[in-house]
């Protein structure tokens, strides 16, 4: 399986995720900005990312826009896993076709791995 992108500007979510991933081997790649997350987009194939809602720098729809945008994106039509501890409906309404599943914080120990194996049963 290709590495899982977290995008996320709080640093204990990005280690619980990685640490929730770890024994099941899965790489996981860390972006904790809108830019470095794109960046990581242009680099490498992903399985999945799970993109925050609300980050410092800006919104997360520039991550979804980006997917979206680029005709020659790896990542084009990866899926996508929303994370938030305040569900925006609207953001919701906007980017419904982007996104695979909402993961509402605070998330329990083992949703992790539970999202990343139904999208191995998926592919």
């Amino acid at each position: 399986m290709n590495p899982v992108l977290v995008v996320d500007d709080q640093h204990d979510i990005l280690s619980f995720i990685e640490w929730e991933l770890k024994p099941t081997g899965i790489e996981c790649s860390q972006a904790d900005n809108t830019n470095k997350a794109i960046e990581l987009l242009k680099e490498k194939q992903l399985s999945c990312i799970f993109l925050d809602i609300l980050l410092d720098d800006t919104s997360s729809e520039e991550v979804l826009k980006f997917l979206k945008s680029e005709e020659n994106n790896l990542n084009r039509d990866i899926p996508v896993v929303i994370m938030s501890g305040f569900i925006n409906q609207e953001f919701i309404d906007r980017n419904v076709d982007k996104v695979y599943k909402i993961l509402e914080k605070p998330f329990n120990t083992g949703e992790i791995v539970e999202i990343v194996n139904s999208l191995k049963d998926v592919a």
